[in-house]
């Protein structure tokens, strides 16, 4: 896994004007974007250069129930400029073009990367480098749903979002799920200390990023330099899973707010697109 010291590669789009349009009209509708994921993928796997998907869509995999409209694919961080550059480059241009840049996103470098788009599909798709999401596309790192698409492992991706401060994210995987106190005693690394090197050097990258107009509350953007402990997140978060069940939703039924009573993993769904 990539750790403090991994360094972001440049070649990401300048990161302004941002635009609220989602595609183009006339473009084809990709329905949940699988396929053409596993095109992307497999564009880059078959040059050597290995991936996951993060973010949102591995909040689905894991159960949270999120309506995400772009997919996150992460590569190794030394291998980012490479696949940016073959994105953009003959044959791969003739079919992927990069797209409008995303808006800021709190603790995230993500609106500094490119987003690209499939030429005539409204199908979208974010590259990082693994230094954005602490992870590690590499085989032994992941695991893949029924339709084939990789996605870091439970735990690796539950760490990753305890270091890096997502803790909504973190509550929502949580909850899809339904982890207890006792999971992450056994698979999680709640006595380590906070990759303070790393928060550091992003929190400088994420403030460097941001146009003057924004300078006013780049505060809002950073990563605390002196996080919760991670036990103390864990336990917290874990034990108001149950009264965050929306109101309008019987208790006695719902384990979660994604997880009925006697519901199973959401991954033995094979037929979720997922």
């Amino acid at each position: 896994m990539d750790n403090a010291d991994s360094q972001p590669v440049s070649g990401a789009p300048e990161p302004y004007p941002y635009v609220l349009d989602l595609g183009k009209p006339g473009d084809a509708d990709c329905g949940r974007g699988v396929d053409e994921t596993l095109g992307v993928i497999a564009a880059l796997e078959g040059l050597g250069i290995p991936c996951c998907v993060v973010g949102t869509k591995a909040l689905v995999y894991y159960g949270a129930h999120r309506v995400p409209l772009t997919w996150e694919i992460c590569v190794p961080t030394d291998s980012f400029d490479r696949a940016t550059a073959l994105l953009t480059s003959p044959p791969l241009n003739e079919k992927y073009e990069v797209w409008h840049p995303v808006p800021p996103v709190p603790g995230s470098l993500m609106h500094t990367y490119p987003h690209f788009t499939l030429k005539g599909v409204n199908f979208f798709f974010i590259l990082l480098p693994a230094f954005e999401c602490l992870l590690s596309p590499s085989p032994d790192q992941r695991e893949h749903s029924a339709s084939g698409i990789p996605y870091p492992k439970l735990e690796l991706f539950a760490q990753s979002l305890l270091d890096l401060q997502q803790y909504a994210d973190l509550a929502d995987l949580i909850e899809g799920m339904d982890l207890d106190e006792a999971w992450g005693e056994t698979h999680l690394q709640l006595d380590k200390p906070a990759p303070v090197e790393y928060i550091r050097k992003k929190n400088d990258m994420i403030a460097r990023s941001l146009p003057e107009s924004m300078a006013a509350g780049a505060f809002l953007a950073l990563l605390s330099e002196g996080p919760r402990p991670p036990r103390d997140v864990w336990r917290h978060i874990v034990s108001k899973k149950h009264r965050r069940v929306n109101d309008e939703l019987p208790k006695y039924r719902y384990l979660t707010r994604f997880r009925k009573v006697g519901s199973r993993d959401p991954r033995e769904n094979k037929e979720r697109e997922v």
